[in-house]
């Protein structure tokens, strides 16, 4: 799904896009007249390989998310909060894909099966 940078107001517009079993949903807001802020929420399951017995598992998805979508080339401000800044070239915000990098972002960290969980204090 992709929405056009010009045609995100600044009282909001919502959203909501799936891949597999993910859905993201949530509130796009123009901050300036590049920018947009998306916040949302990530929901659903994905397949997953325990990380300590390598048995698949069905790993759990319910995470907050807030990322910044630049129209053209972002420059940093000296002294300025480290942002999540995710920059489009061609006029419009690819939610599809900033779903895709959130997912790949959640699964990089380390997820364990029922089994191992119970284990991980030992």
């Amino acid at each position: 799904m992709k929405i056009e940078f010009k045609k995100v107001p600044t009282t909001g517009i919502h959203f909501e896009t799936s891949l597999d079993e993910i859905k993201f949903f949530g509130e796009a807001l123009k901050i300036d007249k590049t920018m947009v802020k998306c916040t949302g929420q990530l929901e659903g399951t994905l397949p997953h390989l325990c990380d300590r017995c390598g048995e698949n598992f069905e790993l759990t998805v319910n995470e907050r998310v807030e990322v910044f979508a630049q129209e053209g080339l972002y420059e940093d401000q000296e002294g300025e909060e480290l942002l999540n800044i995710i920059e489009f070239f061609d006029g419009s915000i690819d939610l599809d894909s900033i779903l895709q990098g959130e997912i790949e972002a959640f699964k990089s960290d380390y997820h364990y099966c029922g089994q191992c969980e119970q284990l991980k204090g030992e």
